[in-house]
């Protein structure tokens, strides 16, 4: 457990209670209470002034106390859908590196691809559409990234420790573009703009659903990833330029094997689950469920045992469910209509790309301030959303684009959890994240402004 910063403690709560003195956007005394709890929270999980979950039942207490939100509404999250899919995907996961045959044959194909700097830089992106298919969580495929990688390259001198940290710095900045192409890409994230946005609006599931999602963001996503390959290639060049054939190491470990049967089983059985996630809108079968089956037959065929369940992370879980309860009990006590009629003043009434930019821009900023991608979209989602469907806007779009932004723009580790973990290994450091985030929050306007919106204009799902 980490210990408590008093001192942060001593600015957030006045700060906190000094909003709802002020009251600003004249709430009754209900809404300046879940109001000036979910600033005091949102400073809580940046500054890490007291553990997560201690801010997160801080926050579900205030939730179930002063506002309109049933009991049951809130904690009944905890079993659905997007929960059951987190634990078992995250189990599928731990199978799947259990077997070692991903790290296996990504070691192999780094290994035969590495001595050339452009093709060492290129792979990720390629793995990292390849192991969406095989391994459902993010988090698990930058593990094995970063750790084929950091195995891979060894280093002499400070000149080719910058470019390893710069070659896996890019690994990461892969995996984080290509499951944009797939709305299952990233079970945490991805799931989390879609199930934000069908509470407001149950017709943006049906949108974003596994076709419907590909068909609006892999093209983009693959301009995307070229922007993001060229802007680590320039950023770090200097860095770069150090990197050598010589620094790949020679002397490969030995890999862990498993049974061939054990192999060709978890090829089978995420073949399966990718069908029946790729199909589901015919089928209508909940992701969780074709998950869930492959976990089972994963424990009778001993991949998985009992002590794998700890791999299921109780924090994320509870932070989850906290963050999905944010935009639905703001709405049902009225918050989010006060803060819509506000920006309604505020924000020009234009039917343009450039209105479309400052959603974007606002998002940018709000994610700059909560920091977690999850919590940001959780705030934003629930006010832009109304406001922009009232204009017209197709609410699929403004769901992409607030998820794009929080996706790929970010200053520093608590602005995204993926890249975090490379600052948590070591393998970079926060000052990577900085240089390429500052540069992002002009690529991304840019890539919104030449690339994404043009392309739903042509899909005739935009209309500008």
């Amino acid at each position: 457990m980490k210990k408590i910063k008093f001192f942060h403690l001593a600015v957030i709560i006045p700060v906190s209670i000094l909003i709802t003195v002020i009251n600003p956007l004249n709430l009754d005394l209900n809404q300046k209470i879940l109001v000036s709890a979910l600033v005091m929270t949102t400073a809580l999980w940046v500054t890490e002034a007291v553990h997560k979950t201690i801010a997160c039942i801080f926050l579900l207490f205030i939730f179930s106390v002063f506002g309109k939100t049933k009991l049951y509404g809130i904690v009944s999250f905890a079993w659905s859908d997007t929960i059951l899919l987190v634990i078992t995907t995250t189990l599928l996961s731990v199978g799947i590196m259990k077997t070692g045959i991903v790290h296996k044959y990504a070691k192999r194909i780094f290994t035969g691809n590495s001595f050339k700097i452009f093709k060492l830089l290129i792979l990720p992106y390629i793995l990292g559409i390849v192991l969406v298919f095989l391994i459902p969580q993010a988090f698990a495929r930058v593990i094995i990234i970063g750790a084929v990688l950091n195995d891979l390259i060894i280093t002499a001198n400070d000149s080719e420790k910058k470019a390893k940290q710069a070659i896996i710095f890019n690994g990461f900045i892969a995996v984080t573009v290509t499951y944009m192409f797939f709305n299952s890409g990233d079970i945490v994230l991805n799931q989390a703009a879609v199930n934000f946005a069908s509470d407001l609006n149950p017709e943006v599931k049906e949108a974003l659903n596994f076709s419907g999602w590909f068909k609006l963001m892999a093209l983009p996503s693959i301009i995307t990833s070229c922007v993001c390959f060229f802007t680590v290639y320039f950023i770090f060049y200097k860095d770069l330029k150090h990197f050598s054939g010589s620094m790949i190491s020679s002397c490969n470990t030995r890999d862990k094997e498993d049974s061939k049967s054990k192999e060709l089983a978890s090829f089978c059985i995420m073949g399966g689950i990718i069908i029946l996630w790729a199909t589901q809108s015919i089928h209508r079968i909940p992701y969780w469920i074709p998950a869930g089956i492959g976990v089972l037959i994963m424990f009778a065929l001993k991949s998985l045992n009992f002590s794998d369940l700890k791999s299921v992370n109780f924090h994320l879980l509870l932070f989850l469910i906290t963050v999905f309860n944010i935009g639905k009990v703001l709405t049902q006590a009225g918050v989010t209509s006060v803060i819509f009629t506000s920006l309604q003043t505020l924000i020009p009434d234009v039917n343009s790309s450039l209105y479309l930019l400052i959603i974007a821009a606002v998002t940018m900023i709000m994610h700059i301030c909560i920091g977690s991608s999850v919590a940001t979209m959780s705030v934003v989602l629930p006010i832009i959303l109304p406001l922009t469907v009232s204009l017209g806007y197709n609410p699929a779009i403004i769901t992409l684009i607030s998820y794009i932004v929080v996706n790929i723009h970010f200053l520093l580790p608590f602005h995204h959890v993926i890249a975090m973990i490379g600052t948590a290994k070591e393998y970079y450091s926060d000052k990577h994240m900085l240089r390429f985030g500052i540069v992002m929050t002009i690529i991304t306007l840019v890539l919104l402004w030449a690339v994404y919106i043009p392309w739903w204009k042509f899909l005739r799902v935009l209309s500008l």
